[in-house]
C-alpha cells in the first residue's frame, strides 16, 4: 500500500494570480478528499492567510508557511516523534525560520548602511500592500501578519542585489523569488518542511510507502519540487513555465493557474489508480 501526499502552492497554481479564484480546481479537490489524499499547502503566505484558504477549500490537513519557515500540523493528525515542535493554537508547529522582529532589524540595518532601492511589507501601509497585491484590505491585513519571513519589492540594479544577497548570506539569511515579491528569510526553504512532513507521515503510516506529488509555478517552488516522487510545474499565465533544471523528470501543466493544477491532479490519480 502507499500513501499519496500532495504538497502545492497557492498563488498562480492552486489559486489564480490575478483573482485568487480556485473554482476550476474544485471538482479536483473532491476527488482528492473522496480518496483521502492530503492537500498539503506550501505556499509563500502566511499562516493566518493560509487558514482562510483551508477553510474555503475544506482542507484539513497540515501546511507550510512563509516559503518552508514552519510547518503547521494539527493537533493528533500526526506522529512527530524525533521532530521537534512547539504548540501554538490548535497546532504542533516545526519552526525552521528566523522570528519575524529579529529579520526586520536587520532589513532595517542593511538598508540604512547601503541605502538599497527596496521596500518591506514592514514598511508599507496596508493600502500600499493591496496596490501590489491586489487583494481587499481585510486579506492584506492577514498578508502584513508575518511570522517568519519579509516579503519586499527591489528597485534598485542588478549589482546592488547580487551585493544585498551576499549581505543576507553572510548573516545566515537569503532571498527566494516568489510570484509578486523577493522574499527574506532564514535559511530554510519549502525542500526541508516537506521532508519533516513526509518523516511524519511515514511515522503515522509505517506499512504504506509514502509517495509525493508537487505543484509550483514559482523559483520559490523548487526546492518543494525536488523532495517530491512527481514534480509538475504548472504553467504562468503568460504562457511560460518556471525553468526547473537538476530534476528529471519533471511534468509541465498545458493549462495554466488552477485549470492546470486540476489537469495535473488528473494525471496524479491516473498515474495511482
Amino acid at each position: 500500500m502507499q500513501q499519496i501526499l500532495v504538497f502545492t502552492d497557492l498563488d498562480g497554481t492552486l489559486i489564480d494570480h490575478d483573482t485568487y479564484d480556485f473554482k476550476e480546481a474544485r471538482p479536483a479537490l473532491g476527488q482528492l478528499r473522496a480518496r483521502s489524499i492530503p492537500v498539503i499547502i506550501c505556499s509563500s503566505k502566511t499562516r493566518a492567510e493560509i487558514e482562510v484558504y483551508r477553510r474555503r477549500m475544506g482542507l484539513c490537513d497540515p501546511f507550510i508557511a512563509e516559503n518552508g519557515v514552519a510547518v503547521f500540523v494539527p493537533r493528533h493528525a500526526l506522529d512527530l516523534r524525533d521532530i521537534s515542535s512547539v504548540e501554538k493554537s490548535t497546532y504542533h508547529v516545526v519552526e525552521l525560520g528566523v522570528p519575524y522582529a529579529d529579520l526586520c532589524t536587520i532589513w532595517r540595518e542593511i538598508k540604512r548602511k547601503k541605502n538599497f532601492r527596496m521596500k518591506g511589507f514592514s514598511e508599507m501601509t496596508i493600502e500600499e500592500i493591496a496596490a501590489w497585491t491586489g487583494l481587499p484590505l481585510e486579506e492584506v491585513r492577514l498578508a502584513a501578519r508575518r511570522e517568519y519571513s519579509e516579503p519586499f519589492v527591489f528597485s534598485d540594479t542588478p549589482a546592488q542585489f547580487r551585493l544585498l544577497a551576499s549581505l543576507l548570506q553572510r548573516k545566515g539569511l537569503r532571498i527566494t523569488r516568489g510570484g509578486r515579491f523577493y522574499h527574506m528569510t532564514g535559511p530554510n526553504d519549502k525542500g526541508k518542511a516537506v521532508e519533516i512532513l513526509r518523516k511524519a507521515y511515514a511515522n503515522t503510516y509505517p506499512e504504506r510507502r509514502i509517495w509525493a506529488a508537487g505543484l509550483g509555478d514559482s523559483a520559490n517552488d523548487i526546492p518543494m519540487l525536488r523532495h517530491v516522487d512527481m514534480p509538475i510545474v504548472i504553467r504562468k499565465k503568460t504562457g511560460e513555465w518556471e525553468r526547473i533544471h537538476g530534476i528529471e523528470p519533471v511534468l509541465y501543466s498545458d493549462k495554466a493557474g488552477p485549470r492546470g493544477w486540476a489537469e495535473a491532479i488528473h494525471t496524479i490519480l491516473n498515474s495511482s489508480s
